[in-house]
């Protein structure tokens, strides 16, 4: 039951606030109404519980996030836009004749505005956040990184959310049997001024979160740097192992000016009692841009988010296996080193799967845990270079069988971070050995 309602709290939000609004409009009809009149109330009120739903989930409130995960809840907000964008669409063809009506009253123009703003929310927002959508069909793929701008999509994208509130808000207001229905009106307004105000406040504190100056930066292999972040005042904020910041450059520096969520590769330790670090990737304009950060300039970071290594995990006294691919090393990388600083004695296996021999770095510190906990093993395989003295291939069953993985199925907790194939591929090879799907955790953000 706690799993439903953790998994449904946001659409029982949206359907909580349709219902209240759907009932002081059915209240006020005189005669009895048929399936086909109770829908065509309904469509509106509906889709406008979707749209501030959709609001709320982009404010990224952090005490809900916590349990119910950032993929899932960007997830519900995309499927939310697309239904609320195709229940406007279907209220405009089927009740406002089509085209024919966009003059007819301010109502009518308001809707329209706020349809197309939909419209303009949903497209920017696949092709600037969407890997559920994007990543299966090349063409878009190719088009989010190769050729738009990720920031003017953001802005399109935040822009037309907001104004699409408020110009279905407003033709609420122009509609007389709803003006005149002054509890709809006062639940309408409720709600809106609740989720926009919310929004904006989020918004307000995000410029004014707490400031960090960038302490190293230097890059750890061609494709790869590192990051490391201490605060200007005070203490770091408190993390657990595998969460995630939206990294947010300010003043000078010479980077666009949008946040960006990263994995901490670090953990709470004697070497990161007050400092972060990040290793990021370089894949697209703004990592790449990291070339011009340098010693000194100064970043928001946003979060922590994420629940990739819960407290029932934490609590477990079961071997752990850090499975990553490429960078999906990050968080596994973190859990890795707070076990080392308490001195864990579990059994820890780390799987690295990387595509060439230029992306292995950090050898020397992975032998050094060796010294610290004689039980733990790391174990790193090729995809598209052989390089001598390691494997070459994927995960699979008779691989972990052949590094004696598999004799852990049972009783270990199973951490997986990297690409989409290789996430995807990894949990299906674990849960076909026969690993219980509940102690298998999949970091996929893919935002």
């Amino acid at each position: 039951m706690k799993r439903f309602l953790t998994n449904m709290i946001f659409p029982l939000i949206a359907f909580f606030m349709f219902a209240t609004l759907l009932i002081p409009i059915l209240v006020t009809v005189k005669t009895p109404i048929g399936p086909q009149q109770l829908f065509a109330y309904s469509v509106s009120p509906l889709a406008y519980s979707f749209m501030l739903t959709g609001v709320f989930i982009a404010s990224r409130p952090r005490f809900l996030e916590k349990h119910v995960g950032m993929p899932k809840m960007y997830a519900i907000h995309a499927l939310m836009t697309i239904l609320a964008f195709f229940l406007v669409l279907y209220h405009i063809i089927f009740y406002w004749q089509g085209f024919g009506a966009i003059f007819r009253s301010p109502a009518t123009i308001f809707g329209w505005i706020g349809m197309i703003l939909i419209f303009l929310g949903m497209m920017s927002g696949i092709l600037s956040l969407s890997g559920m959508f994007i990543n299966k069909i090349k063409p878009l793929k190719y088009l989010k990184e190769k050729v738009l701008n990720r920031e003017v999509m953001l802005w399109i994208h935040r822009i037309a959310g907001i104004g699409s509130v408020v110009a279905v808000y407003l033709q609420n207001v122009f509609i007389g049997f709803l003006r005149a229905n002054t509890p709809y009106m006062i639940v309408l307004g409720l709600y809106t001024a609740l989720i926009l105000g919310y929004y904006f406040y989020w918004k307000l504190e995000t410029q004014f979160l707490p400031k960090y100056k960038v302490s190293k930066i230097y890059k750890a292999t061609p494709l790869l740097w590192v990051l490391e972040f201490e605060p200007k005042r005070g203490n770091i904020v408190e993390y657990n192992p595998g969460d995630y910041f939206f990294i947010r450059f300010k003043g000078k520096a010479n980077i666009t000016k949008e946040a960006h969520p990263f994995s901490t590769s670090s953990a709470i330790t004697k070497k990161h009692s007050n400092t972060i670090e990040f290793m990021i990737k370089e894949a697209g304009d703004w990592t790449k841009s990291l070339a011009n950060i340098k010693v000194g300039d100064v970043a928001t970071l946003e979060g922590p988010y994420g629940d990739f290594f819960p407290p029932v995990a934490r609590e477990s006294e079961s071997p752990y296996v850090l499975m990553g691919g490429g960078i999906g090393l990050t968080p596994n990388l973190s859990i890795l080193r707070s076990e080392i600083e308490k001195k864990s004695q579990r059994r820890i296996e780390l799987i690295w799967a990387l595509s060439y021999e230029s992306d292995m770095f950090m050898i020397d510190e992975l032998e050094s845990y060796k010294k610290v906990n004689p039980n733990f093993n790391y174990h790193i395989i090729f995809s598209n270079e052989e390089v001598k003295n390691y494997p070459f291939g994927f995960i699979s069953n008779p691989y972990l069988e052949q590094i004696g993985v598999s004799e852990v199925y049972q009783d270990a907790t199973f951490f997986i971070c990297g690409p989409d194939i290789m996430m995807e591929s990894t949990y299906n090879v674990l849960v076909k050995g026969g690993v219980p799907a509940n102690k298998i955790y999949v970091d996929d953000f893919g935002f």
